[in-house]
């Protein structure tokens, strides 16, 4: 392997954790900003508006970083892994990467929302599935499902304690749902057109109030519900 090759293939070891302390500095302003709240009222202005503004700024500015990294090419790459017709390693980080900003996008805009997801942690279950499964057997995009759904990918604090409660798991499961539904469906030409068939996806899976428990426990039938659902998409 070429000097140009190991940089190529080191470099997104560290970006994966960089994004996902981004993420964390993001979800952390805007937490400690409610938390604060009562105290913040107490400050005199200016200090009161600048203390928001410093933490806006650290919001937006992870939140402007994270996006930059997701586009259609690499949205089209992750499909290709999820459907099982590729199992390259680019491949397989691009629909980590992409799994993660269609969860944030989702959830943005629910401010009760706290739930943080690693990317380095979605990207060690695809790496797990990729090696343990055949890439081009039935029920690929199943497995992976199972495998994020397992993992401590998604909570309070991911990998260390998921601090979900029964509400949490059953929102957790629908935006898995969706986000597959949309991975696995036709694609767009643009982002935002993108993230618009994301949100029909959302709209779509909370539709037909499907039992989450029932349709997680049957890889098979899991497939089949994706299959079918984002053919409606």
């Amino acid at each position: 392997m070429t000097a140009k090759q190991q940089s190529t293939h080191t470099w997104p070891k560290f970006a994966m954790p960089l994004r996902d302390a981004l993420r964390g500095a993001s979800t952390l302003a805007d937490a400690t900003e409610e938390m604060l709240e009562p105290v913040a009222q107490l400050f005199p202005e200016p200090l009161r508006s600048r203390f928001k503004h410093a933490l806006d700024s650290l919001e937006a500015a992870g939140k402007r970083l994270i996006s930059a990294t997701t586009d259609t090419q690499q949205i089209q790459e992750a499909f290709r892994f999820f459907s099982g017709s590729e199992s390259s390693l680019d491949a397989m980080e691009a629909c980590a990467s992409v799994l993660v900003h269609a969860w944030e996008h989702l959830n943005d805009a629910n401010a009760d929302h706290r739930l943080l997801i690693s990317e380095t942690i979605v990207a060690d279950q695809l790496s797990t599935v990729r090696h343990q499964k055949s890439i081009l057997v039935p029920n690929f995009e199943a497995e992976v499902l199972l495998a994020l759904r397992k993992s401590s990918a998604i909570g309070r604090m991911p990998g260390l304690a998921r601090g979900i409660t029964g509400n949490d798991k059953q929102d957790i499961d629908l935006s898995l749902l969706a986000i597959a539904v949309w991975l696995l469906s036709s694609r767009s030409k643009t982002l935002a057109e993108e993230e618009k068939l994301l949100d029909l996806s959302q709209a779509l899976v909370n539709a037909l109030n499907v039992d989450v428990t029932e349709l997680f426990s049957d890889s098979a039938k899991l497939a089949r519900f994706l299959t079918e659902t984002s053919a409606h998409l």
